[in-house]
């Protein structure tokens, strides 16, 4: 989901702050008063949360879950380039960073300046990708022993410090270097995104029959989508109002609400007995170390299918269509189009209407079409995974057409067109991590959904550099090559596309493998 999937919050904030005091103060939009909430500790203390217990609850909470940290990245992506354009913009011109005087931003467009910004944030996504990537799998271990709930809630605390620190980094520019940015990343080895998105994608595996489980998996992948593109509009609108520290500020409270969530799931991972005692009888620490490798060996087992293999390989080339219509999205706009940060939010959210007409209608309109009697029999497939596999590819295909719209594009309207195209994509991550689970027992299934989400993130350790790579280059030889960055996420787009053209199905399951005990609606299911 993050990322991003990966990604950030959405839901009303219990701040009190006010975001604006009309226009009595010039710097009341960007620096607000502080206010204090209540902790964690102690609301937990006074209210008793009551747990859903119902799959059908379980999921729908992971819906407003997801929906509500997806929702994080529009509210931080574009107020974080416009606080952190305005300060290298200040030191530019070298005035103080905590001058009132205020800096247009159309001063802040030279190529020199959006190449900084765009390496500035390039080496903090590269440093979150590595250190997640490193947190991932212990933590996805983790899940598999401990159960979900502990780590999901672990990662949210993780994401709430990483944007505390980006914020506190971003409040004392005269004080505090800019770079220091990058120290936020060290948040992540709380288990960050990835590891939420596995625990996501592992709580829902452990609630919903196989049947049903690629269905849901979209129906996730389009609640992140509402969020994390619809969110930017509500962003542009909030910050043309109040300006962009409100904004950011308000993606604070959304994970601290995100938290709050945690507590209304129930754990759904159970322990199997013969496993609990096995696990009393490593005492000793070399007991626990052997054990440890063994399950590190045990999850490395799980890659010895071919399209289990082409599945991995596909996530860890899936990162750089996300990041080029997100944060980086936002930047480009601004700069090839000569449009302010706080309007780029409307074109993202253009993208996430796109994406969700194409999921809730397009796709099942020709998903049925596929499965119909009177269907003509070169177009009819009637086995459901051999239809996912079929609109999986091209929504790859889709995506490569898009991209490369979007690196061509003249002027905005193309632009705007080419993110249409690409939102045909839709749904291709959701139809291969369905694949590729359908490949392994339920044992393992989080363990592969960890590594899944931990070579998508691992991905954005040389995306956000290639993208900030090319986008210098293509400033500097100017033109159309400024689209750069758009025709090499075509090129991996494409490769995605030639993998998938090799992955297969898995042999589908008897009667009695459907209805066992780990389809069951209700909990107890490693994945």
């Amino acid at each position: 989901m993050s990322e991003r999937i990966a990604g950030d919050d959405d839901i009303a904030a219990t701040e009190s702050t006010p975001l604006v005091r009309g226009s009595e103060n010039a710097t009341s939009a960007w620096k607000p008063g502080h206010s204090r909430s209540p902790t964690l500790a102690s609301v937990g203390s006074v209210i008793s949360v009551p747990r859903a217990h119902s799959p059908s609850t379980i999921v729908n909470l992971i819906y407003l879950y997801v929906l509500v940290v997806s929702a994080t990245g529009g509210f931080q992506n574009i107020p974080m380039t416009r606080i952190y354009e305005d300060i290298l913009c200040r030191a530019y011109y070298g005035k103080p960073p905590d001058s009132a005087e205020p800096i247009d931003e159309g001063e802040c467009k030279m190529d020199s300046l959006q190449s900084e910004l765009a390496y500035l944030f390039a080496v903090l996504e590269a440093l979150t990708a590595g250190i997640s990537c490193l947190a991932a799998l212990p933590w996805g271990i983790a899940a598999d022993r401990i159960g979900r709930k502990p780590v999901y809630a672990t990662c949210s605390v993780g994401m709430t410090l990483y944007v505390l620190l980006i914020i506190i980094v971003a409040w004392f520019p005269d004080k505090l270097p800019i770079r220091l940015l990058w120290l936020s990343a060290i948040a992540h080895l709380f288990g960050g995104t990835p590891v939420i998105n596995a625990c996501t994608y592992s709580i829902v595996s452990d609630v919903v029959p196989e049947s049903k489980r690629a269905i849901t998996f979209m129906r996730v992948h389009v609640t992140s989508m509402v969020g994390n593109l619809v969110s930017p509009a509500l962003a542009s609108a909030m910050m043309s109002a109040t300006g962009p520290w409100p904004v950011l500020l308000l993606t604070l409270a959304l994970w601290i609400v995100a938290i709050l969530l945690i507590g209304f799931l129930p754990e759904t991972f159970e322990k199997n007995l013969h496993s609990h005692s096995e696990e009393s009888q490593s005492t000793t620490l070399k007991a626990r170390s052997i054990h440890i490798i063994n399950q590190l060996k045990d999850s490395l087992s799980i890659i010895q299918i071919r399209s289990v293999i082409l599945v991995l390989c596909i996530m860890l080339l899936s990162y750089p269509v996300a990041m080029c219509t997100l944060q980086f999205m936002v930047q480009f706009i601004s700069k090839h189009y000569h449009i302010p940060l706080k309007q780029t939010g409307y074109i993202q959210s253009i993208y996430g209407v796109a994406h969700i007409v194409v999921v809730l209608l397009l796709i099942p309109a020709i998903s049925h079409l596929l499965d119909r009697p009177t269907a003509p029999k070169w177009l009819r497939v009637t086995d459901e995974k051999q239809r996912d596999l079929i609109l999986g590819r091209w929504s790859y295909f889709a995506y490569a057409a898009g991209a490369f719209i979007l690196g061509v594009s003249p002027s905005l309207p193309v632009f705007i067109a080419g993110l249409l195209v690409m939102s045909l994509g839709s749904g291709s991550t959701s139809f291969f991590k369905s694949i590729g689970a359908s490949h392994v027992d339920a044992e393992h299934r989080s363990r592969l959904f960890t590594i899944m989400t931990l070579l998508e993130v691992s991905s954005n350790i040389w995306t956000t550099p290639m993208l900030a790579g090319l986008f210098t280059v293509g400033m500097r030889l100017g033109g159309i090559w400024i689209g750069l960055p758009y025709l090499g996420v075509s090129l991996s787009c494409f490769i995605m596309f030639t993998f998938s053209l090799f992955v297969q199905p898995s042999p589908n399951k008897s009667e009695d493998e459907e209805s066992s005990p780990e389809h069951e609606p209700i909990a107890g299911n490693n994945e």
